[in-house]
């Protein structure tokens, strides 16, 4: 589907701090579309910095109490269990808190599940054991639910699998918040739990310790930190409490945790601007480092190269490996590769990984075939709602982005395992889907939880399928009423060939890392006449082509998997172009390369 080209920038109002007039005026126009006008908010911005920006964990009005309780297990040698989550969050925010724990223990790691242990297509739920099992030091596992079997969040089985550990501390991650029940219940067995999560809540609180950045009374100052970025403050408080008590800490211990920070605050999408670019743009310098051997194997499977990894690839490489593992298999793999120390064994799990999200991404192709010919009976709907019992619910959350996407508007697909209903929707700016399953649900969905543009849910039955499309559809209807829906491509700005320099280039690279609420700039050019075309590659699916001005400037653009825009790149057309621009190096020579997302023939001359 055609997208409409939506030009963002404002450069109407000029009203900035004229301090910082020195910068390109197209960079004076992204600040300032991002609500950055002032000398300090720009310098914040541009410049993140440590000791300024990162705020102190024990500013969470529960932390001390969720330190001194982690502390009383490590001292009483008591059994701990993290609970975490199947997705890149869930899993890296686990491994940050294990890490912590296994370094304040002072224990060596017990080598987790090892590849040859594993058997492709098992899907039962294992605790992986970080400490061992002994009666005077701490032990520590690691708790992950089947995506499938088990969905999101605690349940009242796993509850018992916990108790049954003889586990005396339960530390959620990526979860819990929506669990009072089961907290209720873990109470009762004599179990204390610290809830380390940011995803949206129920009316009743946990009656637990609650690490959250938004609960109703939480003073923290930064609302949007991932389930990852959480549970790095909670590591934090632990090293800086470990210290006072005169525990030696290797110097920086909690900043080469930011690596792992650095996946999941990309993957979970949350805003890449406050603190979170500040983490982001440390823990990218400690991933590029690859101090990890389950990060090391992960990017020489990936073919990627050491010193080159941006927000870019780790939204489109490594998170999509780590999360591939509990999408097809056990988000086990993942953490076990994460928490392995061993080169050797870590280059077999990656290998093993790879191969997961191969079948991840054929069976996502095959899925999406399939959905083609729900969208096309749903032109008249505010919100995509499809469903199969063929489907693996651990895939629909893909599709429904890809929909939401492609069609500009919501979108809900479900699956079913064992005979219940899985399902995902992904969302638009200003729709929040997980209220909308909160109003709408009422008794139909099982379970359900999520952001205001990513939710899940389950349902029991075929006909509770039915009516949840209907009250889903009904209810965007009615919110969407008078709203045009229809996919949008966001362009920054428009701009010149002049534009293009070295210097303009440098500018934009100031904005990394991209992400949500930052995101990559693309831009647009008009009026141009293409002077020579070629289709290019293996299977000629990439557009090649020179373009010039009316003021005679000429540049070289490239467009990957381009090949429905080749007519439009006939010679001599005239054409409007939208493309990022990057820095392209080959034989020695350096010049701007422009990458294009799509083309158009000049509106005036069709």
């Amino acid at each position: 589907m055609q997208k409409h080209w939506q030009i963002i920038d404002d450069s109407g109002d000029n009203d900035t701090d004229p301090s910082i007039s020195n910068l390109h005026p197209v960079a004076i126009r992204m600040l300032k579309r991002r609500g950055l006008n002032t000398a300090e908010e720009i310098d914040h911005f541009l410049n993140p910095d440590w000791e300024r920006d990162v705020h102190d964990p024990f500013l969470f009005t529960q932390m001390q109490q969720a330190v001194d309780r982690i502390f009383d297990a490590i001292e009483r040698a008591e059994h701990v269990v993290i609970h975490g989550d199947y997705d890149a969050d869930g899993v890296t925010g686990s491994v940050v808190l294990a890490s912590t724990l296994q370094m304040l223990a002072g224990a060596n790691s017990k080598p987790g599940p090892s590849t040859e242990d594993y058997v492709p297509g098992d899907d039962s739920s294992k605790f992986l054991n970080v400490l061992p099992l002994t009666d005077t030091a701490l032990s520590l596992d690691i708790y992950i639910p089947h995506r499938e079997r088990e969905g999101y969040g605690l349940n009242m089985a796993t509850v018992d699998r916990i108790a049954e550990r003889g586990t005396h501390l339960l530390i959620t991650v990526d979860c819990g918040v929506a669990n009072a029940g089961e907290i209720d219940v873990l109470k009762e067995k004599g179990i204390d739990t610290i809830v380390v999560d940011h995803h949206q809540f129920n009316d009743k609180i946990p009656d637990a310790i609650c690490i959250h950045p938004s609960l109703p009374e939480e003073t923290y100052p930064f609302k949007n930190l991932a389930a990852v970025g959480v549970a790095w403050k909670v590591a934090h408080a632990l090293i800086i409490e470990a210290r006072k008590r005169g525990v030696e800490i290797p110097a920086g211990y909690e900043k080469w945790l930011l690596d792992l920070v650095s996946i999941a605050t990309v993957t979970d999408i949350v805003p890449l601007v406050g603190e979170n670019r500040t983490l982001e743009v440390y823990g990218l310098k400690v991933l590029n480092k690859l101090r990890r051997p389950g990060f090391r194997a992960l990017v020489n499977i990936a073919n990627w190269k050491k010193g080159e990894l941006d927000s870019e690839s780790v939204g489109f490489v490594l998170g999509p490996r780590i999360n591939a593992a509990g999408r097809m298999e056990h988000a086990f793999l993942a953490v076990d590769l994460l928490l392995e120390q061993n080169e050797s064994r870590a280059a077999l799990k990656a290998a093993n990984l790879e191969a997961v999200n191969k079948s991840r991404q054929k069976a996502t192709e095959i899925l999406m075939k399939e959905a083609e010919h729900f969208t096309k009976t749903q032109d008249q709907y505010s919100l995509i709602f499809a469903w199969s019992e063929n489907w693996s619910p651990s895939l629909v959350g893909l599709a429904a982005g890809r929909y939401t996407d492609k069609f500009g508007k919501p979108a809900v697909f479900v699956g079913k395992h064992d005979g219940v209903w899985i399902g995902s929707g992904r969302s638009i700016f200003g729709y929040n889907i997980t209220e909308a399953l909160h109003e709408v649900g009422g008794n139909l969905l099982t379970r359900f939880g999520g952001h205001a543009q990513a939710c899940g849910f389950s349902l029991d039955s075929d006909e509770n399928v039915r009516l949840f499309a209907d009250v889903m559809r009904n209810h965007a209807a009615e919110f969407l009423r008078e709203q045009e829906l229809k996919p949008i491509l966001k362009i920054e700005t428009q701009i010149e060939l002049k534009d293009l320099t070295m210097e303009f280039l440098e500018t934009l690279n100031r904005f990394e890392p991209f992400g949500e609420s930052n995101p990559k700039p693309i831009f647009m050019t008009a009026n141009l006449t293409v002077l020579e075309s070629s289709m290019v590659g293996a299977t000629q699916n990439h557009v090649r082509a020179l373009v010039q001005d009316k003021f005679g400037k000429r540049q070289k653009v490239i467009g990957f998997y381009k090949a429905d825009l080749k007519d439009i790149f006939n010679p001599g057309n005239q054409i409007d172009i939208v493309y990022d621009i990057s820095k392209s190096e080959w034989n020695g020579r350096t010049e701007i390369q422009c990458k294009l997302i799509d083309a158009r023939k000049t509106l005036n001359n069709k």
